[in-house]
């Protein structure tokens, strides 16, 4: 604690002398002005930076992503999903999963994915917990829709039988 803020002092040390250094080489009024301006706003960023730094480990999104189960959750396209308990977070965070999961199919299978629903429950803790999920595709191939099962099942941490996959001709 004390190194930070000793860090955070020096930076903030160095900032005022660069602003009053660059003031006083600066010889005309009207860039003083501007540079003035510029200066005092880069001064205030600098002695907002503690807040900064305080509101990013208070809300640690990185964290709360760990806690839930998959690789799919500690992606950076996931971080940010929303990882709280509640009617309107649960179903942001089934339509970022969701979104998440349509792109890996695509990236990982190469297959046009129709419509991805992602089924949860509340956990113990209160975060969410995926319990099931249906993913429609288009006309494949029983082999590819069998990968894209296991892709799915494997990136959530769940049993292949709690991931549905229809696909024109069957599913699995």
């Amino acid at each position: 604690m004390i190194g930070a803020l000793s860090e955070w002092l020096r930076h903030l040390v160095v900032v005022i002398l660069l602003a009053v250094f660059l003031d006083l080489a600066l010889p005309s009024n009207t860039m003083q002005k501007y540079v003035r301006t510029v200066l005092g706003l880069v001064v205030m960023l600098t002695m907002l930076d503690p807040l900064r730094v305080l509101v990013a480990t208070h809300f640690n999104l990185e964290a709360a992503a760990a806690r839930l189960t998959g690789p799919v959750f500690q992606s950076a396209q996931f971080i940010g999903g929303g990882a709280a308990s509640g009617a309107g977070t649960r179903g942001a965070f089934q339509t970022d999963l969701a979104a998440t999961l349509r792109q890996e199919i695509l990236q990982l299978q190469g297959v046009n994915v129709q419509n991805v629903l992602v089924t949860t429950s509340q956990g113990t803790d209160g975060a969410p917990l995926v319990t099931a999920v249906t993913v429609v595709i288009g006309a494949v191939k029983p082999a590819t829709a069998a990968a894209v099962q296991a892709q799915v099942a494997e990136s959530l941490g769940l049993a292949p039988g709690a991931v549905r996959v229809i696909y024109a001709g069957g599913q699995t």
